[in-house]
């Protein structure tokens, strides 16, 4: 009796399924098909599939994220750009004016330096103008140069119409025209190195401001979205207490932990901005959130509530990069200020540095010739955004009995100091090879005193103390400052001490000016000399 159609096809498709059951040489051919798929991944290098439970993404942490180390501040770098341009454009008028004007019309001298200036003053007016000195790191090259070309080219239009009419009989045209193009070529030629050298260390990451997010909000998601148009920022990750409930990124910036690893983090101190992103709905965990991270030097902003209703995020964007958004614990000093205070650095530890050399070279033989040991003493100590570097100083201690934690205050008569350490503890002369930390940038002239790392006040290391502690290191530590002349000097014994010395840090950050710190740099030689009280 034959079997139904169907009932035949069904029966084939069964043992097809079934690898032809009962079949012997079957399990040989299959056990050689994968034999030769695992010769073929061998030879070409082709990854098994992986199993399930590792198709599934791993969630960051603070370990895959990089941060750059080596930044440079924007708004110094173009406040010295200017400075630059006004050098160069005002030589640059003044030499060509003049060498054209030489036998013309017999006048004075006035006439060209006249022309010279004003053309002068008209280009970098435009240049400011037309924001010239912007660097943006969304910006081409072709857009700079155009800028530069444009403010170039009205200037000089402006400068010959005035020229023209306030002084007819003085004027030459040709002379202020071959200026005008002379000083256009020099601005091209300039800012074409300006534009190289901002971009390489916007690649490296060294101008752009870097930040960290406390929350995985929609106003995060946004601020992302917008910075990825223009790269204002360098965002480098999200930190929300609620992270099983987090994604594991948004938009590319990943989410990669709780606050505590936030503030577990090695490179923290490289993080300019901490900002708060959550929404105005929760105020009470907005306020934990920065309760929790106050403490810390770095600055914190928190965007502000109306951003959640607005479109122009760019303006948001902008704030952050350059001044904070409602920064919680202080505004930031200028670019301006910030440039001026370095050229303060440099050249005045560069003038001590060499004018003093004879006197250092006979103060380092007399140590050496004292006690054994090296003659300078390094001490890890913290400094900016509680940066940690080596500070130098004269040895003035015994070798053996070196504290590189400054685990024992120095008391009256301490055993531990040698007879020439007394005198240049006296006279802070141990201070004098920290004008290498200026000149590497780890320190400034003026500034909060730079404490040993894990220093201790009693029993208790001294930053426990006081709750702003770490707000002194929101500026780099200087060899003086404004708590040294204030009788604040020496070891700290109490915690009445340490808060003294905070108070007037914090007093010195919020007054900091070029003026201030000159100031305090006049008076720190009569207040050494008078100071007979504190223990050295």
């Amino acid at each position: 009796m034959k079997m139904p159609r169907d009932m035949n096809t069904t029966a084939t498709k069964n043992q097809s399924k079934s690898g032809r059951a009962g079949d012997p040489a079957m399990p040989d051919r299959n056990a050689r098909k994968v034999e030769r798929l695992d010769a073929f991944t061998a030879r070409t290098g082709t990854a098994k599939a992986p199993k399930t439970g590792e198709r599934r993404r791993r969630r960051k942490t603070v370990a895959d994220v990089h941060v750059p180390t080596r930044q440079t501040n924007l708004g110094a770098l173009r406040f010295a750009l200017r400075i630059s341009d006004v050098f160069w454009v005002t030589g640059l008028i003044m030499a060509t004016v003049w060498s054209s004007y030489i036998g013309i019309n017999n006048r004075s001298i006035l006439a060209p330096v006249a022309a010279a200036a004003l053309g002068a003053i008209i280009f970098i007016a435009m240049l400011f103008t037309m924001r010239a000195h912007r660097f943006a790191p969304s910006e081409t090259y072709f857009e700079h140069i155009k800028t530069v070309t444009l403010a170039s080219a009205a200037a000089l239009g402006l400068w010959l119409t005035i020229a023209l009419i306030a002084k007819p009989l003085t004027f030459s045209p040709d002379a202020l025209a071959i200026a005008g193009v002379v000083a256009t070529l020099g601005l091209l030629v300039l800012h074409t190195l300006y534009y190289s050298h901002a971009q390489r260390l916007h690649k490296k990451g060294a101008l752009t401001p870097t930040i960290v997010m406390l929350g995985a909000t929609e106003s995060a998601r946004r601020l992302i979205e917008e910075n990825a148009k223009t790269h204002e920022l360098n965002i480098l990750a999200i930190f929300d207490d609620r992270i099983s409930r987090a994604p594991l990124n948004i938009h590319g910036v990943p989410v990669i932990g709780r606050i505590q690893d936030l503030l577990d983090w090695d490179d923290l101190p490289y993080i300019n901005r901490i900002v708060v992103t959550l929404p105005s709905m929760a105020a009470s965990r907005k306020a934990e959130f920065i309760e929790q991270v106050r403490k810390l030097p770095n600055r914190i902003a928190f965007v502000v509530d109306e951003f959640e209703n607005l479109d122009h995020v760019q303006q948001r964007l902008t704030q952050i990069a350059e001044v904070g958004v409602r920064d919680v614990t202080g505004t930031p000093k200028s670019g301006r200020h910030t440039a001026i205070k370095r050229l303060m650095d440099i050249g005045i530890s560069s003038v001590a540095l060499v004018f003093g050399a004879p006197v250092l070279a006979l103060i380092a033989l007399i140590i050496k010739l004292d006690s054994p040991g090296p003659v300078i003493f390094k001490q890890q100590r913290h400094g900016f955004n509680n940066r940690v570097f080596s500070v130098y100083k004269f040895r003035s201690m015994r070798n053996d009995a070196a504290d590189p934690k400054a685990a024992q205050q120095t008391v009256a008569g301490d055993a531990r100091i040698t007879k020439i350490g007394r005198f240049i503890r006296k006279t802070s002369i141990d201070e004098l090879p920290q004008l290498l930390n200026v000149l590497k940038g780890e320190m400034s002239l003026v500034g909060p005193r730079p404490h040993a790392v894990g220093m201790r006040t009693g029993d208790v290391e001294s930053y426990k103390l006081v709750e702003e502690y770490a707000h002194r290191h929101k500026v780099k530590p200087g060899m003086t400052g404004w708590a040294q002349i204030n009788g604040s000097r020496g070891p700290l014994h109490s915690a009445e001490d340490v808060a003294r010395r905070v108070e007037l840090d914090v007093e010195y950050i919020e007054r900091s000016s070029a003026f201030f710190d000159l100031m305090i740099i006049l008076k720190t030689l009569p207040c050494l000399l008078g100071d007979s009280e504190n223990i050295r």
